[in-house]
């Protein structure tokens, strides 16, 4: 993907267009994230990254798909564990401040 904005569009589309071609189109390009392990810290970023909640949806579920699908590494798999956790523990602390 060139840029966060194309992919969070993609994404968008994915999730929302009512146009099955266009459906089908944004899911053959955004494929590469859930079957490829070379996309993982591509994942990272994205979760690190996006504002939108479907770009977050893909990263979360394509990382889930990878560490159940794939034969990692014990350590990449505790990687991402962790990564995910701080994310997880980061976003809910940022949504309790914005609140009070």
């Amino acid at each position: 993907m060139e840029c966060l904005a194309q992919l969070e569009a993609l994404c968008e589309r994915l999730y929302n267009s009512l146009d099955s071609a266009e459906r089908a189109h944004a899911e053959s390009t955004l494929k590469c994230f859930s079957v490829n392990t070379e996309y993982i810290s591509q994942c990272q970023y994205i979760l690190d990254n996006a504002s939108t909640p479907y770009a977050l949806l893909l990263a979360s579920s394509s990382l889930l798909k990878q560490v159940t699908e794939h034969r990692l590494p014990l350590q990449l798999r505790l990687d991402i564990r962790n990564f995910l956790v701080l994310a997880v523990l980061y976003t809910y602390k940022c949504s309790k401040t914005k609140v009070a």
